[in-house]
């Protein structure tokens, strides 16, 4: 811990990065206010659930540090270390019970080094040092924290020391339980592990009926009865969560393609290269046909699934890590419809081929001194980290080192871009955003990426907003072009950026809005009708731009929009308007306990400002 801690030090003073702004700056909190804390609490939109512990505790890293990344990254490593710690002790807790021809000092020596392996792995790096990971941090702490407390009940139950028993699975461990789950929806996972850890640590072992009872009443309603209610939602939401209409992939390549990312996490664990660890994987290509290769991978991953049955007493320790390693993928590397290759997705999955190799090293009777491998290991390892975690000391360093080894990476180019852009470098900016729109054919973003850098310069903008319609009839809108949008129509509302022109970004949008991919995509449907009531607005239309405003709080349900309403509504002296809205919005926050106040408070001071000015005229 104490060289996790070493290593990591220099670390801390990197940059924010991609999501961070939108999860970790916009929400930043000053000071301890209850309203803007309970906004910040409750309107992450990156899970089904909110997130709300997860952003509970960037919220005080940001109170107690001020707004820049060293203080969330210093929070980072402490729970990255405490991690270590759990894992140290869930392994002391599982091995006795996994290899009973263990002794203690060997147990001793596998878990310590299997977790200190896992603390110094470079792979950890792009978890750590990456602020909003935070969330995937905490859910593994809770998750190793609910597995403990499982395991030592489940001791107590063994020793029938029932009060203690109940103590621990009924208040202590839903408590963690939902701590996990309000941190990343990975504490989902939570249910599939205590059944892991009954059938191969216990092995469903109990004294007399009464343990039996007891246990199985416990399993039922902590595992069985989550994976039920898991798989009713999983159903009656099935369109959601396989939607893969704004995705250059379907399904079923999705899940083809993860037969190779998965040897792909396992080579990164056993072999890492810092070659090939990156912030920016998304330049890899879906699989869009079954191959041999991926015939062969898909005969070994359901091989895999055998072999856990087949060692489940020969040889639990190997049983226990591919069934670690499989569970902890369950949720980001099957058919849900996310990107295809993220390293933190491998944070604590990484455990079980860990403990697995450094366990053999310790158990090859005739070549006692092949446990040395893993020290060296370790001193190696440790090398590569200290190395990586220099190159995250500086965002020109992380964008410079991606566009080399990651050339068709969009986000790599795009960040590239706008680093050069901001130390005033627009010619190699323009060129990487070029080198962008090369790269990703689907992509229209970029090209308003580049017409929001030449505003104000005088030079036509018209080929690219022709281009990027032309993208945008064939292939649906992306958060990428939305995002761009939005920024230029921020331009045009101080005026700025004469180049583009309101009536063409009016018809741009029309072109997105009618794409058969997103006509049900209620989300994107609610922000491009955002946008185009933006362009009306800009333009002097204040009613369509009313209208489309309306629809698109219609669309999303976000209260934002109608506060976005308002404040143009102010802005252009339509005060009753405004009145009238801003009672409707007091309604909504007062049905929804008061998570709206913090911003109203803010429109509300506006509005009676406004309202002070336009009497005062009429004095005069």
């Amino acid at each position: 811990m104490l060289l996790g801690l070493l290593v990591y030090w220099r670390g801390l003073s990197g940059p924010f990065l991609l999501d961070d702004i939108a999860n970790v700056v916009r929400f930043y909190v000053p000071e301890f206010d209850s309203d803007q804390i309970l906004y910040a609490l409750t309107h992450n939109r990156s899970g089904v659930l909110g997130r709300s512990v997860s952003m509970a505790s960037l919220v005080f890293s940001g109170i107690l540090h001020g707004p820049e990344p060293w203080g969330y990254k210093l929070h980072n490593l402490i729970i990255h270390l405490i991690n270590g710690l759990l894992i140290f002790w869930l392994l002391l807790k599982c091995l006795p019970y996994l290899a009973k021809q263990l002794s203690a000092e060997k147990v001793f020596w596998i878990a310590g080094l299997s977790a200190a392996l896992w603390l110094l792995h470079p792979l950890m790096v792009s978890t750590v040092l990456y602020v909003v990971q935070r969330m995937a941090q905490l859910a593994t702490l809770f998750t190793l924290l609910a597995l403990l407390i499982y395991i030592i009940a489940r001791e107590h139950l063994l020793k029938q020391q029932v009060k203690h028993f109940y103590l621990l699975a009924y208040l202590v461990f839903p408590f963690v339980f939902l701590l996990a789950l309000l941190s990343k929806e990975n504490g989902a996972l939570i249910p599939v592990y205590l059944l892991a850890v009954e059938m191969l640590v216990f092995k469903f072992h109990y004294p007399d009926v009464g343990v039996k009872k007891s246990l199985w009443i416990f399993l039922g309603i902590f595992s069985v009865l989550p994976l039920l209610l898991g798989a009713l939602y999983f159903f009656t939401h099935f369109d959601s969560f396989v939607d893969y209409s704004i995705r250059d992939f379907t399904m079923t390549e999705r899940l083809m393609t993860q037969l190779h990312v998965i040897p792909f996490y396992l080579k990164l664990i056993y072999l890492p290269r810092l070659s090939d660890m990156s912030l920016f994987h998304d330049d890899a290509m879906a699989i869009q046909q079954m191959d041999l290769l991926t015939v062969f991978l898909l005969l070994l991953f359901i091989g895999s699934l055998f072999l856990i049955v087949y060692c489940w007493k020969k040889a639990p320790v190997l049983a226990f890590a591919i069934a670690w390693f499989i569970i902890s993928h369950l949720l980001e590397s099957t058919f849900i419809s996310l990107e295809l290759i993220f390293e933190h997705r491998n944070y604590l999955a990484a455990v079980g081929p860990i403990v697995a190799m450094v366990y053999y090293l310790f158990s090859v009777a005739h070549y006692p001194n092949l446990k040395f491998i893993s020290v060296f290991l370790l001193i190696f390892w440790t090398f590569l980290t200290a190395t990586r975690v220099g190159e995250w000391r500086s965002a020109d360093l992380i964008y410079r080192i991606a566009v080399q080894e990651h050339p068709d990476s969009l986000r790599a180019n795009i960040e590239f871009a706008n680093m050069n852009y901001n130390e005033g470098n627009i010619g190699a900016a323009l060129t990487y955003l070029q080198l962008s729109q090369e790269v990703q054919p689907r992509e229209a973003g970029s090209f308003f990426h580049e017409s929001l850098f030449r505003c104000d310069t005088g030079t036509s903008v018209d080929e690219l907003l022709e281009q990027a319609q032309q993208r945008l009839a064939l292939y649906p809108v992306s958060v990428y072009t939305i995002n761009s949008l939005d920024a230029i129509l921020g331009k045009k509302r101080v005026e700025q950026c004469p180049e583009v022109s309101l009536d063409k970004i009016l018809e741009i949008i029309v072109v997105a809005k009618q794409h058969p991919a997103i006509q049900d995509n209620n989300l994107y449907q609610g922000y491009l009708e955002r946008l185009e009531g933006q362009a009306y607005f800009y333009s002097g239309n204040y009613e369509p731009g009313v209208e489309r405003l309306l629809r698109a709080y219609e669309y999303t349900g976000l209260v934002s929009i109608l506060l976005e309403l308002v404040d143009v509504q102010i802005q252009v002296n339509r005060l009753e308007d405004a009145a009238g809205l801003i009672a409707e919005i007091q309604r909504i926050n007062d049905a929804s306990f008061g998570i709206e106040t913090s911003r109203l408070v803010i429109l509300q001071e506006a509005f009676n400002q406004a309202l002070l000015a336009r009497q005062e005229s009429l004095d005069n």
